[in-house]
């Protein structure tokens, strides 16, 4: 690659997303990922030599041939695609300042819409659902107490998986009652814990005589995303699709349920916007909505033609 086009990748992806971004490893990670997959691209469809790799070489039209690679070729979802896009806006968002001379090319690339996606219907589970999974736990066993303290902290802090497997002891504050959880961009957040989730905290911690490090861990490694969702999978006992994201959305619209205003569920679930938040009040309006149509008597299949009515009709015209 020439350069200016390998000289700012490497500020960016090195030095721009880690000092100024302040972005996490895992965010970081997807960002390498994402233009490790666009240069194999460049290089092994589009035959362009890494040394012809330059802002002048990569329009917007190879930049939309590739997202639509990703979708039709690879099968990628709209998200994947979206989240691609992104990354490669962002670093031609950082070249812009400096890559005067290829602004117009680089407007053009910013120019490059997300594709619409659609919306997946939230999952969620009803008080009498959570608990059929968390009583089919056997609590006999040292990974039965594991799981059992998993999903338990999935539902009560609403945190996310990621969120979850990093949560170390130094973390944990049981006399006060709430743990710090590190969510996206590393922010951190004070969510507080039930009684009942105190107690098996302590009971887990103290059965396993964890004194540092990570909380959850496999032969002393941290445990990583893929296994908690095969944890969710094996365990659950309903005729139903979940995973570990969707504690998080019953806690929210449990919460919602009972009268919980929606700034603290805003606060709990470490969303940066009431918008995103609101989604859950939505859901809630539709499952009170489905609830009263169940109840109410079925009205007639069809109505009286008002212009049968003549004298009818005459009164409502002259209202």
């Amino acid at each position: 690659m020439n350069k200016d086009f390998s000289y700012y990748l490497s500020k960016f992806l090195s030095a721009y997303l880690i000092m100024e971004r302040n972005m996490s490893n895992h965010t970081i990670r997807s960002y390498r990922k994402s233009f490790q997959i666009f240069i194999e691209y460049l290089v092994n469809i589009k035959g362009i030599k890494l040394k012809n790799i330059t802002f002048k070489n990569i329009s917007r039209e190879i930049i939309i041939e590739f997202l639509n690679y990703l979708e039709y070729d690879k099968k990628n979802s709209i998200r994947t695609r979206n989240q691609r896009l992104a990354c490669i806006k962002s670093f031609y968002q950082y070249c812009s300042i400096d890559e005067i001379e290829n602004i117009d090319n680089i407007r053009k690339i910013l120019s490059i819409k997300a594709k619409k996606e659609v919306k997946k219907v939230m999952t969620y589970l009803t008080e009498e659902e959570l608990k059929i999974i968390l009583d089919s736990i056997d609590k006999s066993t040292n990974k039965g107490r594991r799981n059992l303290v998993l999903l338990t902290l999935l539902y009560d802090t609403a945190a996310r998986a990621s969120e979850i497997i990093n949560l170390k002891i130094e973390n944990i504050h049981l006399d006060e009652k709430y743990i710090i959880l590190t969510g996206k961009g590393n922010k951190q957040r004070i969510v507080s814990i039930m009684e009942q989730t105190k107690k098996l905290l302590i009971n887990y911690i103290e059965k396993n005589q964890i004194e540092n490090g990570y909380l959850f861990n496999i032969n002393g490694k941290k445990m990583n995303e893929r296994f908690l969702r095969d944890i969710v999978k094996v365990i659950n006992p309903l005729n139903k699709q979940i995973s570990p994201h969707t504690f998080r959305h019953t806690r929210a619209v449990h919460l919602l349920d009972k009268g919980v205003n929606i700034i603290y569920i805003k606060e709990l679930l470490g969303h940066s916007s009431i918008n995103t938040t609101t989604e859950y009040a939505k859901v809630i309006e539709k499952s009170k909505f489905e609830a009263i149509e169940k109840v109410n008597p079925k009205m007639a299949d069809s109505l009286p033609d008002w212009n049968d009515d003549e004298n009818l009709l005459n009164q409502l015209l002259n209202l």
